[in-house]
C-alpha cells in the first residue's frame, strides 16, 4: 500500500511540473508574437492613411508582412534536468517504501512466539535387509548334507554350523553320598524294613556310595517316587539329568527373489524330531 501512495505521489510531482513548463512555454510564444507582430488597425484607419501617404509621397513598393510560425505550445519537450529529477524521486520512493515493508515483516515475524519452522527432509533410500535363516539341528552329517544339496538346488546358499548342546535326558531320585558303604548298607536294610525294592548303591563318580531310587523320563514320576519316600521316613533329592552333544545348523540368507523352502522343511519336520526354520541375525 505504501508504494503504492509513493508512485501517485511521483505522478503529482510530474503533472505539477509539466503545467508549470507548458505554461511558461505559452507565455513566452504569445510574447514573442506579440513583438514581432504589427499593430493592429482598422480599416478606415488604413484607409485614411494610405490617402495620405499617395498624396505627400511617391509610390513605395511595400513588403509583405513577415510571418512568425508559431511553436506546438501542446507538446513542450521536457528538459534532461526533469528527467533526472524524477527518476531520483521515484527510486526514493521506492526504497523508502521496500525498507519500511521489510521492517514490518522483520517485527510480524519476531512477534510470533510459535513461527512455523519448515525443515527439508533429505530423501533417504530404503534398503531390505537380508532374511537370514537358521535349519536344524541335525544329529549327523549324512542327513546334513543331503539337506544341504537340496537348498542348493533352489538357489540357496548355506554354510554348516556346529553348536554344543546340553539335551535334558530325564530326572533321578537318589539319597545323597554316605561316608561308606557300610553306612549306605545300614540305610540299604532300612529300606528294605520299610518295604523299599528298587534301590542300587552307587560304587564310582561323584556320587560314589550314594543310593539310587530310581530315573525317570518324566519330572511328575521322579516327583511321586520323592514323595513316598518322605512318608516313609525317607529324605531322597530329585535332580534333572542332561547330556551334551554337538548338533548341527545350516545357515542361509534367501535373495528377495527366491521364496522360502517351506516344503522342504515341512518335509524335514516329518522325518527328524524337533528340526525347524529359524529366523536369525544376518552376521556383516
Amino acid at each position: 500500500m505504501k508504494i503504492v501512495v509513493g508512485v501517485l505521489l511521483v505522478v503529482n510531482l510530474l503533472m505539477f511540473y509539466w503545467i508549470n513548463q507548458s505554461g511558461t512555454a505559452e507565455d513566452g510564444l504569445k510574447q514573442e508574437i506579440a513583438t514581432n507582430m504589427p499593430p493592429l488597425q482598422l480599416l478606415s484607419e488604413k484607409a485614411s492613411q494610405q490617402a495620405n501617404k499617395e498624396s505627400t509621397q511617391p509610390d513605395i513598393v511595400t513588403p509583405p508582412p513577415m510571418v512568425v510560425e508559431s511553436q506546438d505550445v501542446t507538446s513542450p519537450v521536457r528538459p534532461a534536468e526533469a528527467v533526472e529529477a524524477v527518476e531520483e524521486a521515484v527510486e526514493e520512493a521506492v526504497e523508502e517504501a521496500v525498507e519500511e515493508a521489510v521492517e514490518e515483516a522483520v517485527e510480524a515475524v519476531e512477534e510470533d512466539s510459535s513461527p512455523a519452522v519448515t525443515r527439508r527432509v533429505q530423501p533417504s533410500a530404503a534398503f531390505l535387509p537380508p532374511n537370514c535363516y537358521s535349519l536344524g539341528p541335525f544329529p549327523a552329517d549324512d542327513s546334513l548334507e543331503s539337506v544341504a544339496y537340496s537348498l542348493v538346488e533352489l538357489g540357496i546358499k548355506n554354510v554348516k554350523r556346529y553348536e554344543t548342546r546340553r539335551e535334558l535326558t530325564g530326572f533321578w531320585v537318589y539319597i545323597p553320598p554316605l561316608p561308606s558303604r557300610a553306612d549306605a548298607g545300614k540305610v540299604v536294610s532300612i529300606l528294605k524294613n520299610r518295604g523299599v525294592k528298587d534301590y542300587l548303591i552307587v560304587s564310582t563318580g561323584e556320587k560314589k556310595y550314594a543310593i539310587s531310587l530310581g530315573v525317570f523320563g518324566a519330572k511328575e514320576g521322579a516327583q511321586q517316587r520323592k514323595t513316598h519316600m518322605q512318608t516313609l521316613g525317607i529324605a531322597p533329592v530329585m535332580e534333572a539329568l542332561y547330556k551334551e552333544g554337538k548338533v548341527l545348523w545350516l545357515d542361509f540368507t534367501v535373495p528377495d527373489k527366491i521364496a522360502l523352502p517351506n516344503q522342504l522343511v515341512s518335509d524335514l519336520q516329518n522325518q527328524y524330531d524337533g528340526i525347524s526354520m529359524k529366523k536369525r541375525q544376518c552376521l556383516k
